[in-house]
């Protein structure tokens, strides 16, 4: 059945179709699970320094990313929010754009049409709205929560096939592709995924923000369907290995060009929410003072290793301490310290031998101090 369709009907009568709706929306699961985790947590190398709360925030960002996908479930409104088929407007296809107003919008097409087609640009503004709300009256808590569903509908408009009536393939014969390129493929070559952040900025004009960043990932549409058809041509099918490792040499660079812009808006976009809220207000003053006191936690050295590497920290008072390792998906892999030690400066050799190549993170927690930073295993 044709998308457009379906939805309508469910909108026209939620209390009998809401069991199509839940089926419906766990179609569009962003970058998936794991990919919603990677987005999520990187934005800490762009946050800080400067907004040092997130040394407790990344872990949580990661940990909550796919929330607003659980919602689904119980939550009929919840599913429009994750995407739009900005091609079934037609001042879209003429223009490239489309009305950022969304009364507008709906006085244009009428309801029914506009939230058929999604409405992910105002999720993440009313989103947006909701977190700086939640920053000026300090609620560090609701804010992170804010933040963490901000980073999935962000990561879902970072994913080609959520801005596209073509989402599945299904008008180009290629039904399923939205699962194997978004899901399979991140799932099997998650390690790979590896970038950096950049420079805050602020955003003066927070709706062309949002609307120009959909218009730009229209534009790696075609080049998804074009790796997935040429990748089942080479295989000679779409669904082992053969075709996985030719879909990701195809689509490589520009998937992680997508995981990274994801990553480095977000944490644009919360600066901004941070900033108009006051931002020095909003609760950052323990983590300040912490950074200011004398513990430290080193860069590792060398980065990219293989398969040692070297992690020094210093502490100015004695207290208990951990110092552990976890995976992209912030599962613990190994515990280096995790003891009283008397103040000075350590120094500890991480032997990966046993780990596969990736990035990981190491997290240094010596009474009220937490430190968190990246390391890149190359093998």
């Amino acid at each position: 059945m044709p998308r457009t369709t379906e939805k309508n009907k469910i909108l026209l009568n939620a209390r009998i179709f809401l069991p199509l709706i839940i089926t419906f929306s766990f179609l569009f699961l962003g970058w998936g699970y794991i990919g919603h985790r990677i987005i999520n947590y990187n934005t800490i190398f762009s946050a800080l320094p400067k907004m040092p709360f997130f040394e407790t925030w990344a872990d949580l960002l990661a940990a909550h990313a796919s929330d607003a996908d659980y919602r689904k479930s119980s939550d009929p409104t919840e599913g429009p929010k994750h995407y739009i088929d900005i091609d079934n407007y037609a001042e879209f296809i003429s223009t490239g754009t489309i009305p950022q107003n969304y009364d507008s919008l709906v006085a244009k097409h009428g309801l029914t049409f506009v939230i058929a087609q999604g409405t992910l640009p105002w999720a993440i503004l009313n989103t947006t709205d909701s977190l700086q709300a939640a920053f000026a009256r300090n609620d560090m808590n609701k804010a992170m929560l804010f933040a963490a569903d901000l980073g999935h509908y962000i990561a879902d408009a970072h994913m080609p096939l959520h801005i596209t009536k073509n989402f599945n393939g299904q008008y180009s014969g290629q039904n399923g592709v939205h699962s194997r390129y978004e899901t399979n493929l991140i799932g099997q070559f998650q390690n790979q995924i590896i970038y950096d952040g950049d420079s805050l900025k602020y955003i003066d004009n927070l709706p062309d923000y949002i609307f120009n960043m959909l218009y730009d990932n229209y534009f790696y549409v075609d080049s998804v369907l074009y790796a997935d058809a040429a990748a089942k041509t080479f295989a000679g099918n779409n669904v082992d290995g053969v075709y996985y490792n030719k879909l990701w040499e195809i689509s490589k660079n520009y998937t992680i060009d997508l995981f990274k812009k994801a990553s480095y808006k977000l944490a644009c976009v919360i600066y901004t929410a941070w900033i108009n809220a006051g931002g020095s207000r909003a609760g950052i003053t323990k983590n300040k003072n912490n950074l200011l006191s004398g513990f430290s936690l080193a860069q590792n050295y060398p980065n990219p290793f293989n398969p040692s590497t070297m992690i020094s920290y210093k502490l100015p008072i004695g207290t208990v301490t951990t110092l552990k390792v976890f995976n992209i998906l912030g599962k613990e892999v190994t515990t280096l310290v995790d003891e009283y030690k008397a103040s000075g400066d350590y120094e500890m050799a991480l032997d990966a031998e046993a780990l596969p190549s990736g990035v990981y993170f190491y997290q240094l927690i010596a009474g009220d101090y937490l430190s968190t930073k990246k390391m890149i295993l190359l093998k």
